[in-house]
């Protein structure tokens, strides 16, 4: 049996697992969203669902700030326009239909399981 890691959305409260989370890093820059997952620093994580978003945005982004231990609200505000345009992107497929409530989306290539690759190179 594997682990799965479970994080909790700092817009909703809810435990789900990482995977199904975007998150939020704490950089000497500020916060940015961690797309990878992988940036080294304290992090935060919030659901990909416009409601959390907007939780999480709320009042300066304070529960945001809270969480990464940042001062200024402004790089949050910039990050989390980030994450509500993921959303968006994870919302409707590459053909600009909603995606069935379910599909897998895999975070690192913005795509739907099943979905071909893109053809550049890395």
């Amino acid at each position: 049996m594997t682990h799965t890691a479970v994080r909790t959305c700092v817009g909703c409260r809810s435990a789900r697992p990482q995977r199904e989370l975007v998150r939020f890093a704490r950089t000497a820059n500020g916060a940015v969203l961690d797309t990878g997952r992988r940036l080294p620093g304290r992090g935060a994580y919030v659901c990909p669902d416009p409601a959390c978003i907007a939780a999480a945005r709320a009042r300066d982004a304070a529960p945001l700030r809270r969480s990464l231990r940042a001062g200024s609200p402004a790089g949050l505000q910039a990050a989390l326009d980030g994450a509500g345009e993921l959303a968006q992107r994870r919302a409707l497929g590459s053909t600009g239909e909603a995606k069935a409530p379910g599909e897998a989306f895999d975070q690192r290539s913005g795509r739907a399981s099943g979905e071909a690759p893109d053809q550049r190179q890395r």
